[in-house]
C-alpha cells in the first residue's frame, strides 16, 4: 500500500491511528507541499488536523513536529518566490501551527520563549511571502496569506505577545493588504481582519493608535502605473469594508473606529464614497 492509499484507508476508517502514527506524521510533513491537491489538502492536512490535537503524542514528538514545520524545508522553504510550487510547502506548513496551538491549549507544552520563537518565524514568513495566489485551478489552494492570517489570529491572543508585538502585527497586516501584484479574490481580506479584531480585544493599543493605523490606508504611497495602482486600491477598499462590518457587528469599537474607516474610504476612492 503506497503512502496516499494509506491515508485514504485511514480516512475511510474515521482517522483511527495506527501504531506507527508518529512515523506517518513525519512522512506527511515531508510531503506537505505536494502539488497533488487531494493528497495535500484532503488527506495530509485533514489527517494532521485530527491527529495533532488528540493523539497521545509526547512533548518530544510535538516539539519535533514544530521544529520541522518552522525549518528551511517547510515554513521558510524558498521564501520570497512567487508563482512556483514552493508556496504549497510554506502555506501548508503554516497551517500546522494552529493545530499545535490547539494541542497546547488543551495540554500546555510550549514555553513563553518558544511562543516568541514561533512569533518571530511567522512574522518573518509573512513579511517575506510574495506568492499571493488563492486557489490555483490546477493545483488547488495555495492561500499563503489566508493561512498566515489564521496563525496571526492565534498569536494575537497570547499574553506572551506585548504591545510592540501587536503593533508589528498590524504593520504586517497593512503590508499584505496594500499589495499591488493582484487583487485578492479568495477571502483573504476577511481572514486578515480576524487578527485585527483579536488585537482590539487585547486592549493594549490605544484607540488613537488604531485610528492612525486605519488612516494610513488612505495615505498609502500610490503605485505609478495604472494597473498596480488599481489592484492596490481594490485590496485596500475590500479590507477596509471587511474591517468595518466586523467592527460594526462586534458592537464594541464601532463608535470610534467606524467613522475613521468611513473617512479613510473616502480618501481612497472619493468618486464612490461622496454624497
Amino acid at each position: 500500500m503506497n503512502f496516499k492509499d494509506k491515508l485514504m484507508y485511514i480516512q475511510e476508517n474515521q482517522y483511527q491511528a495506527p501504531a506507527d502514527a508518529f512515523d506517518l506524521i513525519q512522512e506527511m510533513l515531508h510531503n506537505i507541499g505536494t502539488v497533488d491537491a487531494q493528497l495535500r489538502d484532503e488527506l495530509i492536512y485533514t489527517t494532521l488536523s485530527h491527529w495533532i490535537p488528540s493523539l497521545p503524542l509526547t512533548t518530544y514528538e510535538l516539539e519535533h513536529i514544530l521544529t520541522t514545520v518552522l525549518d528551511h524545508n517547510h515554513l521558510l522553504y524558498q521564501l520570497g518566490e512567487a508563482h512556483t510550487d514552493s508556496v504549497f510547502t510554506r502555506s501548508f506548513s503554516m497551517l500546522v501551527i494552529p493545530l499545535l496551538f490547539t494541542r497546547h491549549a488543551a495540554s500546555p507544552f510550549l514555553s513563553s520563549e518558544r511562543i516568541h520563537q514561533i512569533k518571530d518565524m511567522v512574522f518573518h514568513n509573512v513579511r517575506e511571502e510574495k506568492d499571493y495566489r488563492g486557489y490555483d485551478e490546477t493545483k488547488g489552494w495555495a492561500h499563503a496569506v489566508a493561512h498566515a492570517a489564521d496563525v496571526l489570529e492565534d498569536l494575537a491572543q497570547y499574553n506572551e505577545l506585548d504591545e510592540a508585538d501587536l503593533s508589528t502585527m498590524l504593520d504586517l497586516v497593512y503590508e499584505k493588504m496594500t499589495i499591488s501584484e493582484r487583487v485578492y479574490s479568495d477571502g483573504e481580506d476577511e481572514r486578515m481582519v480576524k487578527p485585527v479584531m483579536c488585537i482590539l480585544d487585547r486592549n493594549l493599543l490605544t484607540q488613537t493608535y488604531i485610528q492612525q493605523w486605519i488612516q494610513r490606508f488612505g495615505t498609502v504611497e500610490n503605485e505609478s502605473e495604472f494597473l498596480p495602482a488599481f489592484r492596490q486600491k481594490n485590496n485596500i477598499k475590500n479590507f477596509l469594508k471587511s474591517l468595518y462590518f466586523r467592527i460594526k457587528f462586534h458592537g464594541v469599537y464601532d463608535a470610534d473606529l467606524c467613522p475613521t474607516i468611513e473617512e479613510t474610504l473616502y480618501k481612497v476612492e472619493p468618486v464612490y464614497y461622496s454624497s
